[in-house]
């Protein structure tokens, strides 16, 4: 059959056409064709369909096109060249490196300073990459510059400024003048003063008031790769803390990265060191405080966040990374300070394991615990100026039997022992406790006793003593002749009877001190005649010359002594300068030809180094006593506001708590003396504000307490911030004010000491030394 083809036109209307009709009265059929029973189907329907279909599959291509565009400008936007029919200039663009992507449009250097003074900032110093360690001009980032952005901090006078914000420029060239591209910025803020003096003590009580950071620098040494730089503020009460944060500047994404906040109690900048033998060095922060050495070791970690690359995760000794309970007890000892000891069993316990049950946690928890007893080794093996400082050092490092030798040498030649025991027995009784646990040997208990009797008292000592395994009656009774010497009051004092002029005394004095860059020996009198003066490479001379003395229980002028007292007095002051020297270099001291010395180091008017003097020569003078001191070299570049050298009865105080003038001011008794305090800070002009509440301006103020008077209640020791100018200190009891050098610039209170168990006061003038000492009969010092 033939087919037929029957052709629609929806164009056009169709045309109605009328066919004969039949017999019936039904149109006839056409000849040829067959007869349609049923309508055809709307073709209007199927293209809506085929429509419908090709706009989904065009949807579905172009979102997945765009998705691949998209893919493709992050990973490699040089790989998709052909936007460039689109973006003439996106070929220029695309072949760039990611950190010389602009996000600002280039700004002169006078338009970025107008917009800074605007928002009542400034701009800081910039520091260039270029000079960054071991940067060279093919690597990223070399051209770029780092900007602070400075603000300035209130109720501070003469002004002073904190830094904010960070940015990143790009210096090029626009015309005539140099432009420069914003690459990155980021926001700084302070730590909370709780946090910045946490290492310091956890006895302090401070405030939650940001902190401001002030400067800005380089992290050198054996850094890893990248730019590092450090952030960091000072505080200041007496004792000073550098604080800050750790920066890291990506060139490659032209990222700044904030790391990792620190503290340093020992007022060090964080350093990068070889702790764990790692291919990557690990950030070292010194969190020590006198005697007790405490760091903080921070590893370079990966980071799975795109945001932040990379982390500083610290080493913990609280998670054993053994579970052996000889290791978690080696932990133990470490968390206590006993360094040392646990070192030793770290080490047993890694030798009796194979390497493969060594892991690298456990070997850097070893290495860290390896750091700290380091230094305790290193004191303890010193020779210190002070035997209760020897003691001490011993103690610390775990060496019960040696340190309790030296505390009994130190009770016969009249140190007070009972001191040194009260002022630190929290810290020793952790040691000593945690050292019982698995060892009593009988040199432990004899301590162990000894801090029982000062916390509590002798007779609940001796019971414990009885009380423990291994002590016999014999150990019993040697330890009550011990416990004895805790109260020296208790024993008859001796007397001679011996004219003044012939009775040679105890020297103790203070002196200033000069470093020497040439030593003249033909100046001096040694003290060994046939000893040449001569100075190891690592020494340094040192002049000392004698300030103050004490005469009697009076601390006087050397000048005034000699000249203004009767001369059996004078007498007496130099038989016992004669008679000191003498002592040095007689007996066993006659090796070294040593007095003992200790040479303080304060750096912005807080104590930051203490080291022993070896005394070589002396040079006499009518009014004057001149001393050539060997010592080592002062470990700062910056230049120390004060140098002094003391004799070991003199002994600094160190704060026995810390507040603030807020909570201070909560209790009845100290109320009355705020409006004194308050005016005293106006008069001095300290407190922009006269008629603003004095907590809500002085209230977040830290203050330290210290017993002065020998009253047993302890005095108020207020240090205003170095940012406030010259350092200032007001001293105040519950009564009144006992100290203040407000009025006074050109005097600065730098130490607090005591001798003969009287506070002294130990005052720069200028450049000249002044001690005050506490008279209970005037009430004051003087």
């Amino acid at each position: 059959m033939k087919r037929v083809k029957v052709k629609v036109w929806t164009a056009k209307p169709t045309v109605k056409r009328t066919l004969p009709a039949s017999d019936s009265g039904c149109p006839a059929a056409v000849s040829g064709l067959p007869s349609i029973q049923k309508p055809l189907p709307k073709p209007q329907n199927q293209l809506g369909a085929a429509l419908s279909f090709l706009l989904l599959i065009g949807a579905v291509s172009l979102v997945g096109g765009g998705g691949w565009l998209a893919i493709k400008l992050i990973i490699n936007p040089a790989s998709v060249g052909w936007v460039s029919w689109v973006l003439p200039n996106w070929g220029e663009f695309a072949t760039a490196k990611p950190e010389s992507w602009p996000k600002s449009w280039p700004e002169s250097w006078s338009d970025i300073e107008a917009a800074a003074q605007q928002d009542g900032r400034q701009l800081g110093a910039p520091i260039h990459f270029s000079t960054y360690p071991g940067m060279t001009q093919t690597q990223p980032g070399f051209h770029h510059l780092l900007l602070p952005i400075l603000q300035p901090i209130k109720h501070c006078a003469p002004a002073c400024t904190q830094i904010v914000e960070l940015r990143v420029y790009r210096p090029q060239n626009a015309g005539l003048e140099l432009a420069y591209e914003l690459i990155d910025q980021m926001t700084v803020t302070g730590p909370a003063e709780l946090e910045a003096v946490a290492p310091l003590s956890n006895s302090i009580t401070s405030s939650t008031r940001t902190l401001p950071l002030t400067s800005l620098g380089f992290l050198e040494a054996k850094a890893p790769a990248g730019l590092w730089l450090q952030l960091s503020g000072e505080w200041q009460r007496g004792s000073r803390v550098l604080y800050g944060q750790v920066v890291q500047y990506d060139p490659i994404r032209a990222r700044l990265l904030l790391l990792q906040a620190w503290s340093s109690p020992a007022g060090e900048l964080p350093q990068w060191q070889q702790v764990t033998g790692s291919a990557q060095p690990e950030l070292v922060v010194n969190q020590s405080v006198g005697l007790e050495p405490q760091f903080q070791v921070l590893q370079l970690k990966a980071s799975r966040s795109l945001i932040q690359p990379v982390t500083l995760e610290p080493i913990s000794l609280t998670a054993a990374a053994l579970p052996e309970r000889r290791y978690e007890n080696a932990l133990l000892l470490a968390r206590k300070g006993l360094w040392s000891l646990a070192l030793v069993k770290l080490k047993a316990i890694q030798q009796t394991l194979k390497s493969a049950n060594w892991s690298a946690a456990a070997q850097a928890q070893l290495d860290l615990v390896a750091l700290h007893a380091k230094v305790t080794q290193t004191q303890a093996e010193q020779d210190w100026a002070s035997p209760t400082q020897q003691v001490l050092a011993q103690v610390i490092d775990g060496r019960w039997s040696q340190s309790l030798s030296a505390l009994k040498s130190a009770s016969r030649s009249g140190y007070d022992i009972r001191n040194l025991l009260a002022t630190n027995s929290d810290r020793l009784w952790e040691r000593v406790e945690a050292a019982l646990r698995l060892n009593a040997e009988p040199d432990l208990q004899a301590w162990a006793t000894l801090i029982l009797a000062v916390r509590q008292n002798q007779q609940q000592a001796l019971t414990w003593l009885r009380k423990q395994p291994n002590a016999t009656p014999e150990f019993t009774e040697s330890m009550q002749s011990i416990l004895a010497s805790l109260n020296p009051d208790d024993r008859p004092a001796t007397t001679e009877a011996r004219p003044p002029s012939a009775a040679p005394m105890p020297l103790s004095f203070i002196a200033s001190v000069t470093p020497l860059s040439a030593m003249q020996p033909q100046d001096w009198s040694p003290l060994v005649k046939t000893v040449a003066l001569s100075a190891q490479p690592s020494q340094h001379w040192y002049r000392l010359e004698v300030d103050s003395v004490q005469t009697g229980q009076q601390w006087q002028k050397l000048s005034a002594a000699l000249a203004n007292s009767k001369p059996a007095i004078s007498d007496a002051v130099s038989d016992a300068v004669s008679d000191a020297v003498s002592d040095a270099v007689s007996g066993q001291m006659l090796k070294q030809a040593t007095l003992p010395l200790q040479l303080v180091v304060w750096q912005n008017a807080a104590q930051v180094q203490s080291l022993p003097l070896t005394i070589q020569a002396t040079q006499i003078k009518p009014g004057r006593l001149s001393l050539l001191a060997l010592g080592a070299a002062i470990s700062t570049t910056v230049q120390p506001t004060a140098l002094v050298a003391v004799t070991p009865s003199v002994t600094w105080l160190q704060p026995m708590a810390h507040s603030t003038l807020r909570d201070l001011m909560q209790q009845p008794n100290w109320q009355p003396l705020l409006p004194q305090l308050w005016q005293a800070l106006i008069s001095a002009r300290l407190i922009p504000d006269p008629q603003a509440d004095p907590l809500a301006t002085v209230g977040d103020w830290s203050v330290q307490y210290l017993e002065l008077t020998g009253d047993q209640t302890p005095e108020m020791v207020l240090t205003l911030e170095p940012d406030a100018g010259a350092l200032r200190t007001v001293i105040f009891s519950q009564q009144k004010l006992l100290y203040s050098d407000l009025q006074q610039p050109d005097q600065t209170l730098i130490g607090l000491a005591s001798s003969a168990n009287r506070a002294l006061l130990l005052l720069k003038r200028g450049q000249q030394l002044a001690v005050k000492q506490w008279s209970a009969q005037a009430q004051q010092f003087e």
